[in-house]
């Protein structure tokens, strides 16, 4: 017997999604005490779904495929580990073969290491200058340290129209929805950087060391032996350039976590395991990018209900992470909750970004701050998410008394 999946009630919810943000889809789906919903934003006929179940359903790739309108947003970036849903493109290169040649262990090591020294340069430059956004410090210090990983030359002059370019190419949504103008200006500037760059580099115009991926890419060559045009070399590298910057959201996180959860430090400092217990939980608990979206390649029936062919279908990322049927008090910070058997954080095959996750929490749990009083508050309408004010710090050294 087919059972109907239940729709929202309404012709078109797009002002719904446009207020609502992250919350519309676990907003409706907890109305209703569905995890399966059908609705229409911009137009669109979708379902959404959340939990484990529906996970495993768009993963699988006979079934879906990834929704090219909101490429960015695709099931084959989405990632599950211990529980805790979210989005790696990483995944996505490591399955290109220019990518086992060029992101190497010792590769790995390099990036760790351009970004303990980015760090240690903030963390000099905040002893002169105390009084910062760490929001505003973080995304230029992460643009930074990927071009210098990638072997992008980047010049002073040009790192803030390079960082604010690079930050509004990652916002996928604003405030005021998709907000493609703005965006896409941002990003044709980024190309017509990174094109120059590539031809240049061919042309014997720039030098780049042979190790970096900016050499590897413009000069790789496919299976027929030709080198990758250089809108392709660009589209990767914009690919990667997004993956590594947007992860400085998720320091941005760790951040405030601590700030909101500072009785976590001094525990944080002493045990390595509890350290990948709190970092699973800022996944968890702010899942910086809340669905991803893809279109069914085939008719099917997924527990009696039937999919049509081409049905645009959007995972709750958001509201699998916070669902009430899987997670005790998740609207609550709690890194505890990983220490549960079936749950404890791996480390046997730890993601780039839970490496670099990693790096950047030991340096704030080796920094001291006075946060002034502010409110900290993300909209639910811009994603990937981020501080709506940043968050003001003073930054607390030996020094730091006798300077005020």
């Amino acid at each position: 017997m087919v059972k109907p999946i239940v729709q929202d009630k309404g012709m078109d919810h797009t002002i719904d999604f446009l207020r609502d943000g992250y919350f519309y889809f676990s907003k409706r789906m907890n109305e209703y005490q569905e995890d399966v919903i059908g609705s229409r934003i911009f137009g669109r006929k979708l379902v959404m779904l959340r939990a484990d179940e529906a996970a495993d359903l768009v993963r699988d790739t006979s079934k879906f495929k990834a929704e090219r309108s909101i490429s960015e947003l695709s099931t084959s970036l989405l990632t599950e580990e211990n529980g805790v849903f979210y989005l790696a493109d990483i995944d996505y290169h490591q399955e290109k073969a220019w990518f086992q040649e060029a992101f190497t262990a010792e590769n790995r090591e390099e990036l760790e290491a351009i970004i303990r020294q980015r760090w240690q340069e903030r963390i000099e430059a905040w002893k002169t200058n105390p009084s910062i956004n760490f929001v505003t410090e973080m995304e230029e210090m992460w643009v930074i340290a990927v071009c210098n990983w990638l072997g992008i030359p980047i010049r002073a002059n040009n790192l803030k129209q390079r960082t604010t370019d690079i930050q509004e190419f990652v916002q996928l949504f604003s405030k005021y929805g998709l907000n493609r103008w703005k965006r896409n200006q941002a990003k044709n500037r980024i190309e017509k950087w990174l094109v120059f760059l590539v031809r240049q580099l061919r042309a014997g115009g720039v030098h780049v060391d042979e190790d970096k991926f900016l050499y590897k890419l413009s000069w790789y060559e496919d299976e027929s032996g030709r080198i990758l045009p250089i809108k392709t070399v660009v589209e990767e590298l914009l690919l990667l350039i997004r993956t590594f910057v947007v992860s400085s959201r998720w320091v941005v996180f760790s951040q405030l976590a601590l700030i909101e959860n500072p009785q976590l430090k001094e525990r944080l400092r002493i045990d390595k395991k509890y350290v990948g217990c709190f970092i699973h939980e800022v996944i968890r608990y702010f899942s910086m990018v809340p669905f991803s979206a893809a279109k069914t390649q085939e008719q099917f029936f997924w527990k009696d209900m039937f999919f049509e062919k081409n049905q645009l279908v959007l995972f709750d990322i958001h509201g699998t992470n916070h669902h009430p049927g899987k997670w005790s008090q998740p609207e609550l910070f709690q890194p505890d909750r990983f220490l549960v058997s079936d749950t404890a954080p791996g480390f046997v095959k730890e993601s780039v970004i839970m490496q670099l996750m990693k790096v950047s929490l030991s340096y704030l749990l080796q920094t001291d701050w006075i946060v002034p009083n502010q409110e900290f508050t993300c909209r639910g309408t811009e994603i990937p998410a981020r501080p709506k004010n940043g968050i003001r710090l003073e930054f607390y050294h030996e020094g730091f008394l006798e300077d005020n």
